[in-house]
């Protein structure tokens, strides 16, 4: 009983002394913390724990005295401001005496378990002009330090086609930005500074995943997905945007897509160019087996350069992809030099002869009297093709003519010139036609006008020429050599017969 009674007391007693220790300790703390910084406590960055102010205030001297400030740009371009380049200095203000007395000393305990940061712009004083004039002079305003950001755009890259080109942010410094950044770390005696987190470079309007320039790329894929081939005979051409690529203007900040229409003219020119006949010089071997050459006339392709450059437009803006037949305002046969086919009429007004090809095959070749030359009336050159046929016409009747000549086969191929019989001459060919020919019209005897008019068709080729190089010889070979077939033939036929 009495052990348990004095063990009892000794318990009492020593957990009195313990509560009155700690409370000592505590009060002791509290008592300390009056005039020192709690833990962790940091001013302008620097630690000033258990400190008073008086001791914060010299080491807030001390650093200001070997302050540098490290600026970070792009490129890894790096440059440093130090205390002595502004006249940096430390002065004294209430703002440590302040974070001072706005602590709470009680709070001891906490402190160990948190940071306080105080910061204070009022500490320091320095030569604003110096500084500004140090800003200017750093290396990231060095002219061989700086470029200009570039937009993201869309270029045309051999083989690969469109591309979106992503942006350049380059590394021009904004002068207001940077100054600012780097006074507001001095104030507050920050030690480093990166340059594009605080946004002080000039930034690209367009980057490469905005919106206007995504939405164009769809676009110019459709545009660019356009093929067009032509086919002139045996030589192929094909549009597509290996071709006119440079024709589009592509504007990413506007978000539009133009197709340059001169472009698109220049190219149709050059269509025009390589395959138009109409109007053109062309050389050949005529029947008597001259070369010769004849221009212009009605006859030949002609490409509707205003109505194919319409269509081009059209077909790229839609994606189009199709073996294409440019508009043409007039037509031939066939390509290349020889463009009227195997079916025309050729007429050599030196020989005063012509001959008429069907698929081929001569149909009839025959003697004629062209145009008066004496009166000025010498049938033209060129190459025509027949306006339409008509049984039983009245020559004069369309014209203003004064003569009402009546006819039984008509076949114009040069507005009121062209094929006719006339039942009225007695002899054709020779040298008539210059003295005594008609009023332009190609003159046949009966016969032959009715033989051409029965096989021949509207718009079939008539090719005019003059030859210089012909020889009547060369008829007189040539019909000698006709009448030896034919005979043989006939002979061939009658033995057959028999």
């Amino acid at each position: 009983m009495i052990y348990r009674f004095f063990r009892q007391k000794l318990l009492i007693g020593l957990l009195s002394g313990t509560v009155g220790f700690v409370l000592l300790l505590y009060l002791g703390f509290v008592i300390f913390f009056s005039n020192h910084f709690l833990f962790h406590t940091h001013i302008n960055g620097i630690d000033v724990s258990c400190k008073t102010v008086s001791d914060a205030e010299k080491l807030l001297s001390e650093e200001v005295a070997t302050y540098k400030l490290t600026i970070n740009g792009r490129k890894d371009i790096t440059d440093t401001i130090y205390a002595r380049d502004i006249n940096l200095t430390y002065t004294r203000n209430d703002d440590i005496s302040n974070y001072m007395k706005a602590q709470s000393a009680f709070s001891w305990i906490s402190s160990a378990f948190k940071k306080t940061i105080n910061d204070t712009s009022s500490c320091v004083s320095y030569d604003a002009s110096s500084l500004k004039s140090k800003c200017k002079s750093l290396a990231f305003f060095q002219k061989e330090n700086i470029s200009k950001p570039k937009n993201a755009t869309i270029a045309y890259l051999e083989n690969s086609g469109f591309q979106i080109v992503s942006e350049d942010y380059g590394s021009k410094p904004i002068t207001s930005n940077v100054l600012s950044t780097i006074t507001s770390c001095v104030d507050n005696l920050q030690e480093d500074v990166d340059l594009e987190a605080n946004e002080c470079y000039l930034a690209p309007d367009i980057i490469s995943d905005a919106p206007i320039l995504t939405n164009l790329y769809e676009k110019l894929s459709k545009y660019s997905s356009a093929s067009l081939t032509y086919t002139f005979g045996d030589n192929v051409e094909v549009l597509d945007v290996s071709v006119f690529h440079d024709w589009l203007k592509i504007s990413p900040k506007k978000g539009t897509i133009t197709v340059k229409k001169s472009k698109v003219e220049e190219y149709v020119k050059k269509l025009a160019a390589n395959y138009n006949t109409y109007g053109k010089k062309r050389t050949f071997k005529a029947s008597t087996g001259n070369k010769v050459s004849v221009s212009g006339g009605t006859y030949g392709w002609l490409i509707d350069q205003e109505k194919e450059t319409k269509q081009i437009i059209k077909c790229i803006k839609k994606g189009v992809i199709k073996d294409k037949t440019p508009a043409f305002t007039k037509k031939a046969s066939s390509f290349g030099s020889y463009d009227w086919g195997k079916t025309y009429v050729e007429i050599n007004l030196t020989a005063q002869h012509l001959w008429f090809y069907k698929k081929g095959k001569l149909v009839i070749d025959s003697d004629f009297v062209s145009g008066n030359v004496r009166r000025g009336n010498a049938t033209p050159s060129g190459v025509y093709y027949v306006i339409f046929r008509e049984r039983d016409a009245i020559l004069g009747e369309r014209s203003k003519q004064s003569y009402r000549t009546p006819v039984s086969y008509w076949m114009p191929f040069n507005a009121g010139i062209g094929m006719h019989d006339a039942t009225w001459r007695s002899k054709f060919g020779g040298n008539i036609y210059q003295t005594a020919g008609s009023h332009g019209c190609i003159n046949l005897p009966f016969s032959s006008a009715r033989t051409i008019f029965e096989n021949i068709e509207s718009g079939t080729p008539v090719i005019c020429y003059f030859d210089s190089n012909y020889n009547p010889s060369q008829l007189e070979e040539k019909d000698t050599l006709k009448k030896k077939n034919e005979k043989s033939k006939n002979e061939t036929k009658n033995k057959t017969d028999d």
